[in-house]
Order: C-alpha cells, then structure tokens, then sequence
C-alpha cells in the first residue's frame, strides 16, 4: 500500500500559497500524510516528506541517490565550492579535512572566546536601553566566528561585514524559490548589490589568507591554519579559492543561523517567565558555587557543562525555530523507498520546522517548553527532531553551535533579562535561508537585581 498522497488543492493554488507563506503552506501539509505529492510535472514531480523514517531514506540510507540541486546552485554564487555546496566524492573529502576543525579540543578553545566576546558584548549593553536584537546577535557571533576559526580581530568593521552577510542572505532567499532564476552576471539591481557584499566580505578572507601565509605559526590553531596545511589527493596545497570557499561557507552558515537561534530564543524566554526564572536560578547556582569554592571561575567550557536547562531552551528553540527550516533534495535516479516509487529527478522538500510541530510526537508542540528535553532527543524518532539535518551532510558545526549559544544565552541572562518593546506585537517568523524574525527585534536589557546589588558593594569597596 503506498504512503503517498496528493494534496488536494491545484498546482497554481499551492504555487501561490507557497510564495506567500512557505511556513504555513508546509504546516498544512503535515497532517496530509507522510509523503505529499504536489502533483506536479510528471518528469519532474515535487514531494513534502513528513514521515521520519522517509526522511532517514533519504538523508542517510540511500543518500548516495540524491544531490542538493538548485538550492546548491543559488548558494554557490555567494560560497563557490565550499562543504554547503559540494556534492559526492568532492563533499566527502572536504568534510574529511575540515572535521578537526570541530574536535572537542578545539571546541573547549573557542568556548573561552565565545565568553569573552559576550562579556565585551555584555559590558557595552546600558540598563534601559533598547537594542536592535538581531543586529546586536549578528555583530556577536560573528565576531566569534572570526576570532575562533579565522583568527581575525573584526572590531569596527563587524557592522559593516553583518550588513554584507545580510544582503547576500536575502538575495540569496529570494532567489532560491523564484520561478525564474536571473543569471547572476546580468547587471540587476539585487545582482549588483549582492556582489558589492561578497566583494565586501571576500576583502576580510583574502586578508586573513594573507597574513596566514606570512606568518603560519599565528594561525596554526585555526582554521584557517588547517586549511593552509592541509592537501589535496594529489598532495597539492589547497588553492586560496578554495580556502575562500570554506571560509565563505563557515562565516555565513556559521554565524547567521545562531545569531537567529539567539534572538528566538530571548523571544520565547520573555514569553515563558516559567523557563526564564529556571534559567536564572540555575546560573545564580553555578556563580556561588564558584564563590563558595574560592571565587575563583569556572573555564567557560566547564560552565557550559553545568548549564544543564541552559541547553534545554538552545533545544526547545531549535525545535520550534530550527534556522534550517527547509531541506532540499533531488533524486538522480529511479528509485524504491519504503515499498514506493519516486522517477528520476523527483524533489523532495523536507522541513524541520513543519515536523517539530507535529502534535503526536512532542503533544503540546506550539509551546515553548524547555523542560521536555529532560530526557534527552532519543525519546523521539531520529528525525523527529533534526535542527542540524542528518547523515554525511548533517552540520559539521553543530556541537559548536549548541556550546556558542548555551555559554552566549549564559553569560547574558546571568546579568540581564530582555523585554521587547512596546508596539512590535507578536514576533513573525521570516524564512530566508535560515529562519528570522521578521523586521528584526528591539528588546530592552534590563539588568538584574543580584548584577545591580553586587555592582553597587563593589563600587562602595573602592571607595
């Protein structure tokens, strides 16, 4: 018996409903069945997968089936041939070589840069005043992603390098899913603009590959010193094409998305006063058993291994807004899975943010509830969550990114607690190529009491 259906509405009426409401149109689509025919072009028919084990199909079964297609296409015109882009043979070697990148040793090196940058962040922001959110996030991470994997100190250009990731995020959005794509060397406006950002960013790598060559022994335990090191099959250095290619990919994959996690996730917190005080008490916990044991603190990876609800709420909102809201794949051949059949060049639209909101498996999953992550992600099917996607083309980063948030979200809550301002109404999701919110967030730091009392007796000491 087949566990395809067909949607019941036209294809022009899905088209339109799509392009005006992605998130909606695929929520719909949930309860319709485990696989949802779009009754598209027969020779290159369009599916919704919503079942976990069709999902687990075709990101780890019989991925060697399957390639990124179009979307591989749009992206590859801001990162080239980087990690997001490669396909087969070309991805896996990359991966290979970039993998110790992300090696526990290095992550507990990076921790202590992502507790510096935001306690830099965290002594700049005043009691009272608003901030734009997304854009104080971005600036953030990254900075972070600089600093960690490139060794690059931003400073004053991180506003003008996080305006730049920001126009080829939108360009690139509103490319992926246009009916027409407009080839990029036609002089359009968005075209022009798009390439005046990449020049923009590409002036920050091609510095840092500079400086690396000049002086090795710097960059040895970054990133970019991997890649100076590391050789093709042939034994080849790698071309600074393709170290710019990775490091295009690492500084948009790796940043953009967090700093959106980021701002969800104050968003929520401010909306569940349940989680936030849980939050604070368990970092107030942490801070005096650091005094209690001689004040003297924690290295900030060891604190982000105390932050145990911390990592509940990175989880609960990567469940309910997963960055990577969409996952694409085209099928390179005729192919059999779970007992249907699928012709060659099939798309198959898969989205974690649909799935994550399937009531029968997290029950009241609207809800921002932290707490359902007490007994870990292998209560639910493997892809029931999925944030990071899965098998070979699964993010590399991902471990990083959950330590990046839980130490940001850390650092700032013990000291602050965020309140949007007034007029906003409800945060829009906005689905780019990773998930934001809608014309951003203007929240107000609001320093807590404990911060408060504690500054006031160290000034009263120095006096």
């Amino acid at each position: 018996m087949t566990r395809v259906s067909g949607i019941p509405t036209s294809r022009a009426a899905n088209f339109i409903k799509f392009q005006r409401d992605p998130l909606g149109f695929l929520v719909d689509a949930l309860p319709m069945g485990d696989v949802v025919s779009l009754r598209t072009s027969s020779f290159r028919p369009t599916f919704v997968v919503n079942s976990p084990d069709f999902i687990q199909e075709i990101l780890v079964h019989q991925e060697q089936h399957f390639r990124k297609g179009r979307s591989s296409g749009v992206l590859r015109r801001t990162i080239g041939d980087g990690l997001l882009t490669s396909e087969h043979s070309v991805h896996r070697q990359q991966k290979k070589y970039l993998t110790p990148v992300f090696y526990k040793e290095r992550i507990q090196t990076y921790a202590q840069i992502v507790q510096e940058e935001t306690e830099r962040l965290a002594d700049s922001l005043e009691d009272g005043v608003p901030v734009p959110m997304h854009e104080v996030m971005m600036q953030l991470t990254l900075g972070i992603i600089a600093r960690s994997l490139f060794k690059t100190e931003l400073d004053a250009d991180k506003a003008e390098l996080a305006a730049a990731v920001d126009v080829t995020i939108r360009q690139t959005a509103g490319t992926i899913f246009s009916p027409i794509i407009i080839p990029f060397a036609i002089p359009t406006p968005g075209n022009v603009k798009h390439k005046r950002a990449i020049r923009t960013l590409e002036a920050m790598i091609y510095e840092a590959i500079s400086k690396g060559k000049r002086d090795p022994d710097a960059y040895a335990d970054s990133m970019l010193g991997l890649l100076l090191d590391t050789k093709d099959e042939s034994g080849n250095a790698l071309s600074d094409q393709e170290i710019r290619d990775q490091m295009m990919t690492m500084l948009l994959a790796g940043h953009e998305t967090t700093a959106n996690a980021l701002v969800w996730a104050w968003y929520c917190l401010e909306r569940a006063p349940g989680a936030r005080q849980r939050l604070h008490e368990e970092l107030d916990v942490i801070r005096l058993n650091e005094e209690s044991s001689g004040g003297e603190r924690l290295s900030a990876y060891d604190r982000y291994r105390e932050m145990s609800f911390t990592k509940q709420i990175v989880q609960e909102t990567l469940r309910l807004y997963p960055p990577a809201w969409a996952i694409l794949r085209e099928s390179e051949q005729e192919l059999v899975m779970l007992g249907d059949h699928f012709p060659k060049n099939s798309s198959f639209l898969i989205s974690p943010y649909a799935i994550h909101r399937n009531d029968s498996v997290f029950g009241d999953a609207g809800v921002f509830r932290p707490e359902r992550f007490d007994g870990g992600v292998s209560q639910w099917a493997r892809f029931a969550y999925f944030p990071f996607g899965g098998g070979s083309r699964g993010c590399i980063g991902s471990q990083f990114a959950l330590l990046e948030a839980g130490i940001i979200m850390g650092s700032l809550a013990e000291k602050f607690h965020f309140t949007s301002t007034s007029g906003q109404g409800e945060a829009e999701p906005e689905p780019l190529v990773s998930l934001r919110v809608k014309n951003g967030r203007w929240m107000v730091p609001e320093r807590r009491q404990n911060q408060k009392s504690s500054e006031k007796m160290k000034s009263q000491s120095l006096e």
